[in-house]
């Protein structure tokens, strides 16, 4: 049976390890280059996650069987909007949504995007938006499963590359 819940800090040990897993399955194409290799190492550590876990403007919740991790998505309720969003009043961003790739087509993505929508309703929330890599189509397929509609692009940077990311949004609360 899979459990959703919010995570806890001595979640932050499985949470960097999946995060390497699922980026590095995801972006890396032609093979790890120092570039890849210095993001995924910096950016996904445990003590990264312990201060997301503790910062009250993110809310981080995941899938766990038998005390496995199998994805997690995380909410981040004071990031800045991209400026195709500035005339929202009320949006949010879904900043990461990880499942496992062999765990993928199951349910958990979709399971861990309903759990995210009822705690932006909750906190009276009208839309959420997330960016995607331009072409990442089975994210963005499910994206569109879910009902997010593309709205401008905003742009991924790493030392000496610039990655197209298409910015999705869906209205969560009716204006």
């Amino acid at each position: 049976m899979i459990i959703y819940r919010n995570a806890t800090v001595s979640d932050a040990i499985k949470l960097a390890a999946l995060s390497i897993e699922v980026w590095l399955n995801t972006y890396v194409k032609a093979g790890i280059s120092d570039v890849f290799a210095d993001y995924v190492l910096q950016r996904f550590t445990p003590h990264s996650f312990e201060q997301m876990i503790t910062d009250r403007a993110k809310q981080i919740m995941l899938a766990e069987q038998d005390g496995h991790l199998l994805g997690y998505i995380v909410i981040d309720y004071e990031s800045a909007k991209p400026e195709s969003l500035d005339a929202l009043t009320t949006a949010t961003e879904i900043s990461t949504l990880y499942v496992r790739t062999r765990h993928a087509g199951c349910g958990i993505g979709s399971a861990l995007m309903q759990q995210a929508r009822e705690a932006v309703i909750d906190r009276n929330i009208g839309h959420i938006w997330l960016s995607v890599l331009h072409d990442n189509y089975p994210a963005l397929n499910f994206y569109k499963q879910q009902g997010f509609q593309r709205q401008g692009t905003i742009w991924f940077e790493l030392p000496g590359e610039r990655h197209e990311n298409y910015v999705l949004i869906q209205e969560v609360l009716p204006a």
